[in-house]
């Protein structure tokens, strides 16, 4: 507990900082939102989810409604940040040319994930949950709620109803990435026609270069030979879609990781709900394979994610090279 509840800290503390750092694109928006949730998570909720699980203490009202506000709710943005980033993910792979209104609509919708997210929580406060005690345990200090209504209606929009959005998003990006290039291409000149202009206007140069056996300077020239050496660079649409695809694969170890932790959880607490039937002990794997996911998620951005990966690097980086002050000159600068 003390491992996760740190390494969630650290990490989206860090994730943060890093995404400061970094030029803003539209995936930012909802990575930014991701990880603040997870960060409120580490902070607010995982000690005294911890303590209630290693101690035998009693808090009051306020505190536990307020524990349990911020359990739902932060829980609740960071899955739906997540869905917000598989949006934002399918609109990058079907329209990559349109970045300023993808990144306003970004925006929008990560701010939109928090009042959401507090309509689905803020019901735990004044739906009172029946006293769940199983004979031989001993009773917990905040309760989780477990009105059958709360918990269906809490459970359909915090994981069944986004994660039905993601698996339909995601089998859209996979089909749109499987189609043929000119199929995916955004108002742009085919790659044929491209190269071979240049072809055709070297040809016409070179018949008119040489006379008599003598060369001739064509004022032209050097710009043919510049469109030639452009031609042989890769094509840019190419390279956008290399950017798109590495991270689409990021969004997807997110997606697979957020379905392995979040599943047994949202399972279990819809069948505690009609039957009290879980023991103590599948509430607490079950409720900590959850929390977990808030801690594996800065690790896929700073292994998968290039460019977070870089401002990581720098901001670790930043201090250690400034304590180096011992700058070498050139040799036309050296002292005697």
């Amino acid at each position: 507990m003390a491992v996760v509840t740190a390494t969630t800290l650290a990490g989206n503390c860090a994730v943060l900082v890093a995404l400061k750092r970094v030029r803003r694109a539209p995936a930012h928006y909802p990575l930014a939102s991701l990880a603040a949730a997870d960060l409120l998570v580490g902070a607010f909720v995982l000690p005294i989810a911890a303590a209630r699980e290693l101690f035998v203490f009693h808090l009051n009202w306020v505190i536990c409604s307020c524990w349990s506000t911020l359990d739902v709710l932060c829980c609740t943005a960071s899955i739906l940040s997540l869905c917000t980033l598989g949006w934002e993910r399918w609109c990058g792979i079907t329209a990559p040319l349109s970045r300023a209104r993808r990144a306003r609509h970004a925006r929008l919708y990560a701010v939109l994930v928090w009042p959401v997210s507090t309509v689905v929580a803020m019901p735990t406060v004044f739906i009172p949950s029946p006293k769940h005690f199983v004979p031989g345990e001993m009773p917990k200090a905040c309760t989780v709620n477990t009105n059958i209504g709360y918990v269906f209606f809490s459970t359909t929009f915090s994981f069944y109803l986004p994660a039905s959005v993601m698996v339909t998003l995601y089998a859209r990006i996979l089909c749109a990435l499987a189609s043929p290039p000119p199929i995916r291409a955004h108002r742009g000149r085919s790659p044929n026609k491209t190269v071979s202009a240049p072809k055709e206007k070297m040809t016409t140069k070179d018949a008119s270069s040489s006379e008599g056996g003598r060369h001739l300077s064509i004022p032209g020239q050097n710009a043919v030979k510049r469109e030639v050496s452009m031609v042989k660079k890769p094509n840019m649409s190419d390279e956008m879609l290399n950017r798109q695809r590495r991270a689409t694969r990021t969004i997807v170890m997110l997606m697979s990781l957020f379905l392995l932790c979040w599943t047994p959880f949202f399972v279990m607490l819809p069948i505690d709900s009609l039957c009290e039937c879980v023991r103590d002990v599948g509430w607490l794997w079950c409720t900590w394979l959850g929390y977990t996911n808030s801690a594996l998620n800065p690790l896929v951005y700073a292994a998968a994610s290039p460019t977070v990966r870089r401002a990581l690097h720098a901001s670790l980086t930043t201090s250690s090279s400034t304590r180096n002050t011992d700058v070498q000159l050139s040799p036309s600068v050296r002292r005697p």
